[in-house]
């Protein structure tokens, strides 16, 4: 009956702390996911800026030509469409719900204009600045338009979110390394005696260690990958609720998210057991009865 309860215990011990190490890492792994979500959607609101180009009404095809290959070969440019005032009036009729140009003798008011796409590194309020001062001083433009007041407002929510992320993600950490570290450390406790043993016979330090990380890289390795596991659940079953949730997160990024579990999953198992059979190591026989 007692070999009976010595075998269950261990394995009641390790399935404990597997468990534990899991919940640990999915809880990370969602904060992560967090993180990269608002990576990806602030490149996607940065690719969404624009900068009207109005150019004066007497510029000939030439010469807008000319300036439209000027502004691709830019370095902060990502492309750039041009509007007709035709096209420009047309735009505005369907947005007004009326034709506009029957009061106004059918000559649309609208210069023709050139719709500027801004890189994402560029789309800061500084950037922005300078890049526009130097649009108006272009004689061909008759003005230049772009919305300050929106960049300066995502580059200030976008930082904000950022920084609290870091500190939840940074918080996160260390409740995960302190619970993992507890978990691994009483799942040792239940082994101390034999640790003690074999020290006593004259195994060397490696030699008692070299089983106990092996059995913790083991537990890690099957934590991390339910993490994995679970956390891929999650997604699948939230995007069946909200189609766009991982539209703004690639492929590549969702595996350096599950990768980055992995590799946590390890390292902290790895070192928890380390510090954990090294405690017991060290003690003697008093305090290992007390312990």
């Amino acid at each position: 009956m007692s070999a009976r309860r010595s075998t269950i215990r261990p394995r009641t011990t390790n399935v404990g702390t597997i468990i534990g190490i899991t919940l640990v890492l999915m809880m990370l792994g969602i904060q992560g996911f967090v993180m990269l979500f608002a990576g990806s959607l602030e490149r996607y609101f940065k690719e969404q800026v624009r900068v009207e180009l109005f150019m004066k009404r007497e510029l000939k095809e030439a010469d807008v030509l000319r300036l439209r290959k000027e502004l691709d070969l830019q370095p902060w440019c990502a492309g750039t469409v041009l509007v007709t005032p035709e096209e420009a009036a047309e735009q505005m009729k369907q947005d007004l719900g009326e034709d506009f140009l029957e009061l106004l003798g059918g000559v649309s008011p609208i210069d023709p204009n050139i719709q500027l796409s801004v890189r994402p590194a560029y789309a800061q309020p500084d950037s922005m600045k300078w890049i526009v001062e130097g649009l108006r001083k272009d004689a061909r433009l008759h003005d230049v338009a772009y919305n300050a007041a929106v960049i300066e407002n995502m580059q200030r929510n976008f930082r904000a979110l950022t920084l609290g992320g870091l500190v939840v993600l940074a918080l996160l950490l260390v409740v995960a390394v302190a619970l993992i570290n507890n978990t691994i450390r009483l799942a040792v406790h239940s082994q101390r005696f034999l640790i003690r043993t074999m020290h006593l016979v004259g195994a060397t330090r490696w030699f008692i260690k070299r089983p106990f990380l092996l059995g913790g890289l083991w537990q890690g390795l099957i934590a991390a990958v339910l993490a994995v596991g679970g956390l891929a659940g999650l997604f699948w079953m939230a995007r069946q609720h909200v189609p766009d949730l991982l539209a703004f997160t690639d492929a590549f990024s969702l595996a350096l998210l599950f990768g980055g579990v992995l590799a946590v999953g390890l390292l902290i198992a790895l070192l928890a057991t380390w510090v954990a059979v090294g405690r017991y190591l060290r003690m003697d026989h008093e305090a290992l009865h007390l312990s």
